[in-house]
């Protein structure tokens, strides 16, 4: 009998299996060690967007809670700028009694510690209060607290201050033991720097979440299929990651769609185009339309032109492009290098100095073709 589908791409959800990621959780049980033995040293987990960090930082909860140290799990919704920093330290408090056990019964009292007065300074004396009378009911030696998505404070950016500004107060660091995980995006986490510079010199451990080898690719897929009923031809599983490099949303769509196309427990090579063209259409919904927005027209063209290329193409070789050729149009040659580097600085392109500009995501590769051929 077949399975329901195991495969989890659903943004948040934990995956059923989780593979790769021993060299983070390696760094993570140091970080715990250290804690312990000196003072914790809180840790910046950074990742584009579907790069698993709510994944990883969920299974530091679980990495914790094995060692006996309690931690508590927050993801950080988007806030407006009506919104104040004591708001999103509101919210924090609120998890961090949902999350800690022993800390239920003194709910009450310790959410008394919080007025609606809407300053700065109160956001950071109420919260070391907060911090402090928590610590006393907790009977821990050490307690995680796992902040999610915290690229959604932008808006209060001052809010990372009055979190770095209360960890780093003589109270809290003698008299508790609370290790701070934060995960952002890297240019989310760069514009809190930019606005106070004092943020990245106390968060300095930093942990970048890259896409998975091949090896824990594979390997999560075959877990993840144990007991299903259900089983990916080879050439599935090799065209999983040529697709994917490895990124783990994608990852987790692409094999998710590919499953629903089993014929009798087999995923042969010719459910393979449905289940990519399902994936791009959900991948166009949730992330890649927004993407493709970002570039003008003329950007456009020129990542049509990198999408059909399939490599990197250099300056002088888009020139030629536009001059002769089947791509000869009309288009502001002098200003192809400008349209690059914007491309570059919204993160659409990648440049190499030798090779030239391509765009890193296979995936954002077949959406661009796919619109193009207006599928």
């Amino acid at each position: 009998m077949i399975a329901p589908n195991p495969f989890t791409p659903q943004s948040g959800w934990e995956p059923k299996i989780f593979g790769g990621r021993n060299q983070e959780q390696e760094l993570f049980k140091a970080n715990l060690t250290e804690a312990i033995k000196v003072r914790p040293s809180h840790l910046v987990v950074l990742g584009e967007w579907g790069a698993g960090k709510t994944s990883l930082l969920k299974q530091f909860r679980r990495m914790s809670q094995e060692q006996g140290f309690p931690a508590a799990y927050c993801a950080m919704t988007r806030f407006t700028p009506k919104n104040t920093p004591l708001d999103a330290i509101h919210l924090i408090a609120e998890e961090m009694l949902m999350g800690f056990p022993k800390a239920e019964t003194s709910q009450k009292n310790l959410a008394e510690l919080f007025s609606r007065k809407k300053s700065l300074s109160n956001a950071q004396v109420q919260f070391t209060k907060f911090l402090l009378e928590l610590w006393k009911v907790m009977d821990a030696k050490l307690a995680a607290v796992l902040l999610d998505d915290i690229q959604n404070l932008s808006e209060i950016s001052n809010t990372i201050d009055v979190l770095r500004a209360v960890l780093s107060s003589d109270d809290i660091i003698k008299e508790t033991r609370f290790l701070f995980i934060l995960s952002s995006t890297p240019s989310g986490w760069s514009s809190f720097i930019d606005k106070h510079d004092p943020v990245g010199r106390f968060f300095r451990k930093r942990l970048a979440v890259d896409n998975l080898k091949e090896g824990d690719v594979q390997a999560t897929i075959d877990m993840t299929l144990k007991g299903t009923g259900v089983v990916f031809e080879e050439a599935v599983r090799k065209n999983i990651f040529e697709y994917t490099l490895g990124h783990p949303y994608e990852v987790q769509l692409l094999a998710s769609h590919l499953y629903d196309h089993q014929i009798e427990g087999v995923v042969s090579g010719a459910a393979w185009d449905n289940a990519l063209n399902n994936t791009l259409k959900e991948l166009g919904r949730d992330y890649f339309n927004n993407l493709f927005s970002k570039a003008s027209d003329r950007e456009r063209d020129l990542l049509e032109i990198l999408a059909e290329e399939r490599r990197p193409v250099t300056i002088k070789e888009f020139t030629t492009m536009m001059i002769v050729g089947k791509r000869a149009k009309k288009f502001p040659i002098a200003n192809i290098k400008n349209f690059l580097y914007r491309l570059e600085e919204k993160g659409l392109v990648k440049r190499s100095e030798k090779a030239g500009f391509c765009i890193p995501d296979r995936m954002f590769v077949e959406f661009i073709n796919s619109q193009a051929r207006g599928e």
